[in-house]
This record gives structure tokens, sequence and C-alpha cells, in this order.
């Protein structure tokens, strides 16, 4: 294709100028697929939407929903140009049937054509499993810091190999013997325990905890904030976790050989009993022996 100029210059003369111009022209692709989906909070209602995957126009588009054979309803949508698409809206409450069947008609490249979609238009739709830390319980000795609690699934589905793990700051630091936990798999609406251990600074004031899971084939990484304000204090603040405290145990309880606050010691107690029956076995020796 080429465009022929003519122009006059300043003493009358026609001049002629011929210039080529290049198209491309591209064979009609006609290519366009149905997706339904549920909106939230909105139950009985579905949104079909129209993607034109293709290179020209559609036009003249109508989708239509059937059930069982009957015609539930039909809606236009405005034409699609290529890349796009239109969304059209259908109540589906008083449906009977599961399944419904989306259907759209349309015009391209001087031909007609159609696609359909099947959709169970009842399927409850279930929440992804989602993993948090519950009944978190915190003890501190000194700088160090004992984190347990329960990785709660809060979803619907399974989630699989679930690890938590203390994240490295400038004020926390994961230490032995375990800075990180694996949980594994936890079943939906279920738990599994973790403990974890970890150094801070004075100043600190929380430890963040990253959560990492598998759920529907997609790995889900999240950071959850354990606060340390209300965390106990064990005694002997100078010891730390792995430092020969034991994991769990009640530093304030009492000592081996206590009989408890204020009460006398075990030796004492169990020297009382010996003598009351040594004593007891001598009055009954004598009473026989009259």
């Amino acid at each position: 294709m080429a465009i022929n100029l003519v122009v006059q210059d300043a003493n009358g003369k026609y001049h002629s100028y011929t210039y080529p111009v290049y198209i491309e022209v591209s064979e009609p692709k006609v290519k366009a697929d149905l997706s339904a989906t549920a909106p939230q909070n909105d139950s009985g209602m579905i949104e079909v939407s129209l993607t034109n995957f293709g290179n020209t126009d559609l036009t003249d588009v109508e989708v239509t929903a059937t059930a069982n054979g009957n015609v539930l309803d039909r809606n236009f949508v405005r034409d699609v140009s290529p890349e796009s698409n239109r969304v059209t809206a259908f109540d589906t409450s008083g449906v009977v049937s599961d399944t419904v069947e989306f259907t759209a008609t349309y015009n391209a490249a001087g031909d007609s054509y159609s696609t359909s979609l099947a959709t169970n238009v009842n399927e409850e739709t279930q929440v992804p499993g989602e993993i948090r830390l519950t009944a978190v319980e915190v003890s501190r000795a000194g700088s160090g810091v004992m984190i347990e609690g329960d990785a709660a699934n809060l979803g619907g589905t399974d989630v699989d190999s679930v690890l938590v793990q203390i994240n490295d700051t400038a004020d926390v630091q994961p230490v032995s013997p375990s800075g990180e936990y694996f949980v594994g798999g936890v079943e939906a609406s279920e738990f599994a325990t973790f403990e974890l251990t970890a150094e801070t600074e004075s100043n600190a004031s929380s430890v963040p905890v990253a959560i990492t899971y598998i759920v529907d084939n997609e790995r889900v990484t999240t950071t959850q904030k354990v606060d340390l304000t209300g965390a106990s204090i064990s005694a002997g603040s100078g010891s730390a976790p792995g430092d020969g405290v034991a994991s769990g145990a009640d530093a304030s309880g009492p000592r081996a050989g206590s009989a408890g606050p204020g009460g006398p010691p075990l030796w004492l107690i169990a020297g009382g009993i010996a003598v009351i029956t040594i004593l007891l076995g001598g009055v009954a020796y004598r009473w026989r022996s009259r």
C-alpha cells in the first residue's frame, strides 16, 4: 500500500510524491472462555465472566443460564474487545438442580460462535487451611525466652509441612535447643504443640515467629509477634534456655527436701513418723505382757 502526495510550489508547479505504507494484517483468531465464581457474602449469586483471548471483537453477546434443559435467565453483554472480559450475574438461589450450564453466544469475524460452562452452584466453598499460634505461654530466665503453645489450623482444609521458627533480628536471636520447630501436618480444625527458645535484649517487647506451611499446593509464610510484656519470670534470672535449667520446670517451686512454704523439712517429718510408730509398737507390747 502506498500514499500519493501532490503539492504546489511557489511558482505554481505541482510535484507528486509517493510513500509506501506497510500494514501488518493477521488472520482473525476467535477464542473465548467462560468462568463462574460465587461472590463472598452474596449467597445464591453466580458471576459469569466471558474473556476474549482472540484478536477480534466479540459482538452481540448473550449469556444464557439453563438447568435440566430449562432456560433460567439470559443476559445481554456489551461487546468484548481482544484481551478483555465482561461480567454478568445470575441469581441461582431458587435453582433445585445442583448443576447450571452457562452458554455465551456471540458474533466474531463475520461468523457466529458459542461457548459453554457447567458449574455446581450449590457446592460449598471450603476455607483454605490457615495456621495461627494459639494458647501461647512465655517464660523468661534472664535473657532467655521459652515460647510454648499450639499451632492451630483455623481453616477447612489440611495443612502440610508446618514449620515455626524465631526470626533473627537486632533484639531477638534463635538459640538451641528449639530455635525452630517442625510441626508437620495439621488437619483441618486441629492443632499441634510446639516449643521455641530464643535470646533477647533487655529492650525487646515481642518475639517475631515465622510460620511456614503448604496449603492447596501453595507455600504460605506469615509472621506472628509473641508479646513479652506479660511473660512469667523464672527464678535464677541468670540462666538461659539450654544452660542447665530443665525445660518447663517451675523454678519458683519448693526445693528438694522441703515440705512446702512454712513447713518443716521432709527428713524431720519422716523421722517423727518413725518415732511415733516405735512408740505405738512399745505400748502394744506392754499391754499384751499384762
